[in-house]
């Protein structure tokens, strides 16, 4: 009896472990690293443009906190289940950029289809890498068009309601100067303004690729509008 107890909870112990394993999120710290401003859109980024009240958020729905720092390869993604690129830099803001490569691409595509879940927030025209970005999000039939979303003279604010499932509850999205989107047939828009894809998620085998053409969750705005509440049951569902 006493084998039996113990060999259970040796199997619970490592259910445990497994499930935690699985609830690590991973931010591009490889692509997105800007010399200039080397805390932003980071998890220690405390300033408007860092990402720590997104790790508070995620750290609150039981994720663990990882920084990529490397090219992306299977065994850098092994045991991640969400991982995040943001903005990826231009020469304009590092000495150094660093764009998404063919492998990387590969093992990305790999990942997702075995169940991965992969958040791409680009950013508008002038303040991202477009064409390395895109052919990575083109696996997945999405294509972040090099342009300023809303078209208006000085900040492009964008707050826009949503009626899928992310936005229940709590429907006003805040956004701010954002790429539009173009996606397949086969891609679910989950928010449009006047016709224009803005938000959108891509399955792929057994997983999932979100995106949006704006950082969108940092600091700065993370408490606009719903933008809070949207977030947490992006993620939750992401993390399921």
């Amino acid at each position: 009896m006493h084998k039996l107890w113990f060999a259970s909870l040796l199997c619970m112990m490592a259910a445990q472990a497994q499930s935690q394993a699985q609830k690590i999120v991973a931010l591009d710290g490889f692509h997105n690293n800007e010399s200039k401003m080397p805390d932003h859109y980071q998890w220690d980024g405390v300033r408007p443009g860092g990402f720590s009240e997104l790790g508070k958020l995620l750290a609150g729905l039981g994720a663990q906190l990882k920084t990529v720092r490397e090219r992306v390869t299977p065994a850098v993604l092994a045991g991640v289940k969400v991982f995040i690129i943001v903005d990826p830099v231009t020469p304009a803001e590092t000495d150094n950029p660093q764009y998404i490569m063919p492998g990387e691409i590969a093992a990305m595509e790999q990942w997702v289809r075995g169940g991965g879940r992969l958040v791409l927030l680009g950013n508008d025209k002038g303040n991202a890498e477009f064409e390395h970005f895109n052919r990575l999000a083109k696996r997945f039939g999405i294509e972040f068009l090099e342009e300023t979303y809303p078209k208006v003279q000085g900040k492009g604010i964008l707050i826009a309601r949503g009626d899928t499932p992310i936005f229940e509850g709590a429907p006003e999205v805040y956004l701010v100067e954002v790429a539009p989107l173009k996606v397949s047939a086969d891609v679910k828009i989950l928010l449009a303004d006047h016709g224009t894809p803005i938000m959108a998620l891509a399955q792929a085998g057994k997983g999932e690729v979100f995106a949006v053409g704006d950082p969108w969750l940092y600091n700065e705005y993370m408490d606009y509008k719903d933008n809070r509440a949207i977030a947490t049951k992006l993620f939750r569902d992401l993390l399921r």
